[in-house]
């Protein structure tokens, strides 16, 4: 095997440099250089590396994502569906986002108890009707307002322990377009208060329905 240019082995060299700094510094990106002092001439190899880095409450409760920011949510979102146990409910206005519908089916698949509730304007759109049929032809009990303001609600709930909340709705726009910010509430007493309006309106037969 022929051995790597020393090209090659700075470059590796400035990578873990960059992923070390990652660790040991609170920027959200990092620099770095590798410089050859014997080299017949100087020579020096730089390189800027970016991360997607989460803000955080000064308690470390709250963490929060701006997508226009470059600080992608889709993922954390799909990270709270996916850390669900025993339950997950969903409310939310508009969802168009197929990764995220499918982590909901996921955790439905693997025994969590899962409900969703979406705005009647929403879910009477093209796209968004498809995705809710989805969910409940995967058995997933789906609910829409009746009452004549919106379900403008983008929470989801995972086992009572974490909570979502903020502008972004469940969809591409929201992610790589809008103006958003996508917060999770690591709080239990958040997470408990958000999941009792949730089953407030869920139990609410005036005022909510079964999507069909």
């Amino acid at each position: 095997m022929k051995k790597r240019s020393s090209k090659s082995k700075l470059i590796a060299a400035a990578l873990a440099a960059a992923v070390s700094a990652l660790f040991l510094t609170s920027c959200g990106s990092v620099s770095a250089s590798v410089t050859v002092p014997k080299a017949s001439s100087s020579v020096t190899y730089k390189q800027n590396f970016s991360f997607n880095k989460a803000q955080y409450s000064s308690d470390g409760k709250i963490e929060y994502y701006f997508p226009r920011a470059d600080q992608k949510a889709e993922p954390q979102l799909i990270k709270v569906i996916n850390s669900a146990q025993k339950n997950l409910d969903v409310a939310i206005y508009s969802l168009t986002d197929d990764p995220t519908a499918s982590a909901i089916v996921a955790a439905h698949k693997k025994g969590v108890s899962v409900r969703v509730i979406s705005d009647k304007q929403q879910s009477g759109e093209k796209y968004q009707k498809s995705i809710l049929r989805s969910l409940t032809k995967s058995g997933i009990p789906v609910k829409i307002n009746t009452h004549t303001g919106l379900m403008h609600l983008k929470v989801t709930i995972a086992d009572q322990k974490t909570a979502t909340t903020g502008s972004f709705n469940y969809t591409k726009s929201a992610e790589t377009k809008n103006d958003e910010v996508f917060v999770v509430l690591h709080d239990e007493k958040a997470a408990k208060d958000f999941d009792t309006e949730f089953n407030s309106m869920w139990n609410d037969k005036n005022n909510f329905k079964n999507f069909r």
